[in-house]
């Protein structure tokens, strides 16, 4: 199984849920008490539903990513359907994803048993989110942690919330899955911030800078295993990257900033790398970058 303790990966931000409902039994739709005042069932019927994703050319996902009694709702081809998004989610966006269905929560919260599951599936360790369909109580969840729990901030779930309770009682639980499991879609491909060293403004802006590059990419992270910088970025980098381009790395316990690439890294690079781990330093993480990218040319 490809787990991310394989990729030694940074200690979580606070983690967050968002309450969905069940798939395998009833469901109540959102009501316009439960949406924001902007949102009401009335403003969301008006919008036009969001086409799922077609994930049907994927190739077959090498890892686990749905866990327990998925048999119960899915069939075995959605399953690997799913899993393969799952996985396309973990490499493009470098968030750990997951899908676990139970009929049993222990006696935990739905909160609680979600993030246990996290836990147990990737050590609680980067970023991710996981769905947790709930057949015990009726109460889903999905948990989101690091990047994810700001790139799918609370409120974003509303839309795909309510399409996918229309899903499930049209008996369509694979495309309420999915439909919740595409707001991954919203994670940056090149910016995986873990540890929150950026703004939203600074992640924005790198994120359209390094889109345009589309070669470079930059993780932070704080690295508290015994492994060093240089391998934990270049196991994040053969993972987005298959292998070509740069990954700049900046870890917030040494303070220091570590670069791997395909090939021999340039002078220039290896010259920029002492004046970025001093703006790290400073506080600039947003110009430690800047300094490594210039670098590259």
């Amino acid at each position: 199984m490809i787990f991310l303790k394989n990729f030694s990966a940074a200690v979580l931000l606070v983690a967050a849920v968002i309450m969905l409902t069940g798939c395998s039994h009833s469901i109540s739709a959102i009501s316009g008490a439960d949406a924001p005042a902007e949102t009401t069932m009335a403003t969301i019927e008006a919008v036009t539903e969001a086409p799922l994703p077609d994930i049907s050319g994927l190739p077959t996902a090498e890892g686990e990513y749905l866990y327990e009694k998925w048999s119960d709702v899915l069939t075995v081809d959605e399953a690997a359907r799913l899993s393969s998004y799952c996985e396309k989610l973990y490499k493009e966006r470098l968030i750990n994803t997951a899908v676990v269905i139970t009929d049993d929560l222990g006696g935990k919260s739905p909160y609680d048993y979600a993030a246990d599951s996290y836990d147990s599936i990737y050590e609680g360790r980067g970023s991710g989110l996981l769905l947790l369909i709930n057949n015990d109580k009726g109460d889903d969840c999905l948990y989101r942690t690091g990047s994810a729990l700001r790139a799918i901030p609370d409120g974003s779930e509303k839309l795909p919330l309510y399409w996918s309770t229309k899903d499930i009682m049209n008996g369509d639980c694979y495309s309420a899955i999915l439909r919740i499991l595409q707001l991954g879609e919203n994670c940056p491909q090149y910016v995986f911030d873990n540890i929150g060293a950026f703004t939203d403004e600074e992640l924005a802006s790198l994120e359209e800078e390094l889109a345009g590059r589309k070669s470079v990419y930059v993780l932070a992270t704080s690295n508290g295993t015994n492994k060093s910088n240089e391998e934990i970025c270049r196991s994040y980098f053969e993972r987005r990257s298959d292998g070509k381009g740069f990954m700049i790395m900046l870890d917030t316990k040494s303070i220091t900033v570590a670069v791997v690439s395909d090939g021999n890294i340039p002078s220039e690079v290896t010259k920029a790398k002492s004046s970025a781990d001093k703006l790290l330093k400073d506080g600039n993480a947003v110009g430690a970058v800047n300094e490594i990218v210039s670098a590259i040319g």
